[in-house]
């Protein structure tokens, strides 16, 4: 029986703090249910009073609307500006230097091989010259646009003709 009892009291003392927790959550629910509607309209009437701050009526100065309205007017000023006046001519462009022999005999094998690649050793020997001397009108070409150096798999640097190189060999009459 006594381990009954102190079940009992254990039960009841659950009992009691559960009562007490809904009297309590009962009586702050009811609170703020009084209160809620006092709140709502206390919202409400500081919502409004910022709306009206908000969308007062007021004459906004020159000065100020002036200032707002200046960037865009420039923007337009300037573009309008060249629209109407003429673009300024510009300054042609240096003429590049005329083709050294080498230069001019590296196009034209390449031309002869109709627009094939040319194997870097090759061309040195057929040119008569030391892969150095080829090695520099190659890279001046290179810049000028005419050739560009192919790393080919089997026989190693070759070099070939870009459509700048293709265009001026045919505009120089070198292709038969």
């Amino acid at each position: 029986m006594a381990e009954y009892a102190g079940n009992l009291s254990s039960t009841v003392t659950k009992a009691i703090v559960t009562a007490v927790v809904t009297a309590l959550a009962g009586a702050i629910i009811s609170w703020i249910g009084g209160w809620l509607p006092a709140l709502w309209e206390g919202g409400k009437a500081g919502a409004a009073w910022i709306w009206a701050l908000l969308s007062y009526p007021v004459a906004v100065p020159t000065a100020i609307l002036a200032l707002l309205v200046l960037p865009f007017l420039i923007r337009a000023v300037r573009g309008i500006r060249h629209i109407v006046t003429p673009p300024r001519a510009q300054a042609a462009a240096p003429a590049e230097p005329p083709l050294s022999d080498l230069e001019r005999q590296l196009l034209r094998m390449l031309a002869n091989r109709d627009g094939a690649q040319v194997i870097f050793e090759e061309a040195a020997n057929q040119l008569g010259v030391a892969k150095l001397v080829l090695q520099q009108t190659c890279e001046a070409l290179t810049e000028r646009g005419y050739i560009q150096p192919v790393d080919h798999r089997l026989w190693g640097l070759a070099i070939a003709l870009t459509r700048d190189g293709r265009d001026f060999v045919i505009q120089q009459g070198f292709v038969r």
